[in-house]
């Protein structure tokens, strides 16, 4: 599960703009489509994301833990742990390419399944991206819109995951109030890659569009967000190209620290 920056947060390129990390809980309702073997209901997940700005520019990270909440599953543990970490560089802020860094970023991972012989683990191959990461924004940091195009490199293991395609685009989008709504933000993002998967070469997609409302707004505790994340993905699961279309509807609550 990927939920780097789901906030919008990251296009952020200017010291001081925002800072904080947050904590998200999800409740999983199960995945519809095609490449759902492995996404199932009765399923929790925590996000923990920071976002810190400085003078060369700014850094973002987050890590996913998956855990199951089935009484009669024998993974009674976290099953599955997926982290990112993206450091944009800008040492030109001040500057007309005040918008555009250089971002730098890893992702990997490993999990826990069970069959026949007992409990097993699989890891998520390392992955290195580097690229340019561009943002256009209003002044007030409501509205947001980032595009990253980035060279993603896969470490090749027994799994044949390494890309023939090494490329990976990104969009993400945030806007508070949203429909004119106070304390309701829309925000998400939507990333593109190439991926060998099974010996063969294919394309992935994954997106999770987010709302979130500041119900603590309403008693003095805005630190509080109640909201729902819905995650498509195609070509996400399973390890084969043509594994399918996947929709996964979750609720959950937001505590920002900062």
């Amino acid at each position: 599960m990927r939920r780097i920056l789901l906030t919008g947060i990251i296009a952020l390129c200017a010291a001081g703009a925002w800072a904080g990390t947050n904590l998200q809980v999800y409740y999983d309702f199960g995945s519809l489509g095609t490449a759902c073997a492995n996404q199932r209901s009765n399923r929790m997940t925590t996000t923990l994301e920071l976002f810190y700005p400085d003078p060369w520019g700014n850094t973002f990270a987050f890590m996913d833990m998956d855990y199951n909440i089935h009484p009669n599953d024998p993974r009674n543990t976290p099953f599955m742990a997926y982290m990112e970490i993206a450091r944009c560089l800008n040492f030109w802020q001040k500057s007309k390419a005040k918008d555009l860094s250089v971002q730098i970023e890893y992702n990997g991972g490993l999990g826990l399944f069970s069959d026949s012989t007992g409990m097993r683990g699989y890891g998520i191959n390392h992955a290195a991206l580097v690229g340019l990461n561009y943002c256009l924004h209003t002044a007030d940091y409501k509205n947001i819109f980032n595009l990253e195009l980035l060279y993603k490199y896969i470490l090749d293991g027994d799994n044949g995951l390494k890309n023939n395609v090494p490329i990976q685009f990104t969009f993400v989008w945030g806007c508070d109030d949203f429909c004119t709504l106070k304390g309701l933000r829309f925000s998400g993002f939507l990333d593109i890659w190439g991926q060998k998967m099974g010996g063969a070469q294919s394309w992935v997609l994954i997106s999770e569009p987010q709302l979130w409302y500041n119900v603590g707004r309403w008693f003095k505790c805005p630190n509080l967000h109640v909201g729902t994340e819905i995650e498509f993905s195609y070509n996400f699961t399973g390890g084969h190209p043509g594994t399918g279309f996947m929709c996964n509807p979750c609720l959950g609550v937001k505590w920002c620290f900062d």
